[in-house]
């Protein structure tokens, strides 16, 4: 940014490496090295050129490295950038030679005077022809999430009157960046439940709820919007039900995933999204999500509760709850302590839900806490959007880190680190989107049984009714 953004307001430019991140329907170049020019390799006379030799080092760094290609210029305004016949020109011709080398197109990108960046990818639609396609948001992600959208393909919401007191505190351009975004949940119990009504009536329009559970009958103390009627049906779809119950408004999409974070089709229904709240108890999911900050430039918004009772049972003991955001430029939840490696695989063997196995682990095990307490997890699922919040409107510029509240004595503790540690396993994987996105997805065996179970009810119940029908016309024709 510093390059481009130069302060006699000349433009620059310069190339990058990206590696592609393939979601279930959204294709995002995740920039992982910047490559400046050597001195001599761009001139800079009001507008900008480079040399042969430059394009050509980044080639070869493209073809050694197995990454994509960006080519990255500044224009003298603010803004989304359009393209001028000039900028049209230089990308085409370098369209065809980046594919032949990196097997990827190319990415183009132009940054504003206010950081304000627009993009586009040059696809080979057929034997010598390449096409522009603009992407419709550019990220930048850190200790803040800053997005800019191309209001072509993403149109600015009108700000209806139900969400006037959300517009007044924060203003109109901020109400506008946060309806556009598309905000996944994976976890769709009490704290996801929770979360899920305050963002829609925060008004954001795309809300994906990814979650492979069903609803039970010990679930109904803590379950926002469900009720008796939806024990057996999976959580998702019962949610999605209670979201557009409310009819805030007539622009909303809720897309429903009945599958774990782990597999293939939760994976990448996770990838399509600007933002991801972690409301998972269970330590393969959180590390999967782990792994999708840094690798995808998706920042995750993790919480978490811990309680326990006095040992007579007359009262409770002592209870905290966590909220934190991970991603590039942030701690992860390996380093803050929200999971332990060693349980993932114990979790991936399904030990976890043996209760022969859960039996004999220690009685202060994660597996034993009774944390679910709604007023808690209403809680934590606050906390959770605090961090959204301050992660978009960078209120006074402040960023948050880790805040963890204790119950008993009322304080919140910030003592935690922001960065990861530096040998840490999961900031390795830092930008390394579909090069390492695969590692991460798998079976899960218990995921699958629960959606068997969940068709199987729900078949019987159509079975009945169908049934029912056939009684009730069977009853009504013997009369005539």
């Amino acid at each position: 940014m510093i390059h481009l953004l130069r302060k006699d307001g000349q433009e620059d430019l310069c190339f990058a490496l990206y590696q592609p991140c393939t979601g279930g329907t959204r294709f995002t170049g995740i920039i992982r090295e910047i490559i400046l020019p050597l001195p001599g390799e761009r001139q800079v006379h009001g507008n900008v050129s480079f040399n042969p030799e430059y394009f050509d080092r980044v080639l070869e760094l493209a073809l050694e490295k197995q990454c994509g290609v960006c080519f990255l210029h500044s224009h003298p305004t603010s803004g989304w950038q359009n393209m001028s016949s000039d900028d049209i020109i230089a990308e085409t011709e370098m369209a065809p030679r980046i594919r032949a080398y990196s097997k990827l197109p190319l990415l183009g990108m132009t940054v504003g005077t206010d950081g304000a960046w627009s993009a586009r990818f040059w696809v080979k639609d057929s034997p010598g022809k390449y096409g522009l396609y603009w992407c419709a948001t550019t990220r930048v992600v850190g200790k803040k999430l800053s997005i800019t959208y191309d209001d072509r393909l993403l149109v600015p919401p009108v700000l209806k009157e139900q969400f006037a007191r959300t517009i007044s505190a924060w203003g109109p351009q901020k109400q506008q960046m946060i309806a556009r975004l598309h905000v996944g949940i994976v976890g769709c119990g009490s704290v996801g439940s929770v979360i899920a009504e305050a963002l829609l009536k925060t008004g954001v329009r795309q809300i994906t709820l990814i979650d492979f559970d069903t609803v039970e009958l010990k679930n109904l103390d803590r379950l926002q919007g469900i009720g008796k009627k939806s024990i057996g049906r999976l959580k998702v779809y019962v949610l999605q039900e209670h979201l557009h119950s409310q009819d805030i408004s007539d622009d909303v999409e809720i897309h429903a995933i009945p599958y774990s974070i782990v597999e293939e089709t939760g994976y990448r229904a996770a990838l399509n999204c600007d933002l991801l709240f972690s409301c998972v108890d269970r330590p393969w999911p959180r590390f999967v999500l782990d792994a999708i900050s840094q690798a995808n430039h998706i920042p995750v918004i993790d919480g978490g509760i811990e309680t326990s009772t006095k040992v007579d049972h007359s009262n409770i003991d002592q209870a905290r709850w966590k909220a934190h955001t991970c991603g590039p430029e942030r701690a992860c939840m390996r380093c803050i302590g929200q999971y332990d490696v060693e349980d993932i695989g114990v979790e991936q063997a399904g030990l976890l839900d043996d209760p022969s196995y859960i039996s004999n682990l220690p009685k202060d095990h994660f597996i034993h806490r009774g944390e679910n307490v709604f007023i808690f997890s209403v809680s934590v699922g606050s906390m959770e959007l605090q961090q959204f919040l301050s992660l978009l409107l960078q209120q006074r510029r402040q960023y948050y880190g880790p805040k963890e509240f204790d119950f008993n004595s009322g304080m919140i503790d910030e003592d935690f680190p922001f960065a990861c540690k530096s040998d840490c396993d999961i900031a390795t994987l830092l930008s390394g989107g579909d090069g390492v996105n695969a590692v991460f997805i798998s079976q899960h065996v218990i995921a699958e049984d629960r959606r068997k179970a969940a068709k199987s009810k729900w078949q019987a119940f159509i079975s009945y009714c169908l049934r029912k029908t056939r009684q009730y016309f069977g009853f009504f024709t013997a009369l005539f």
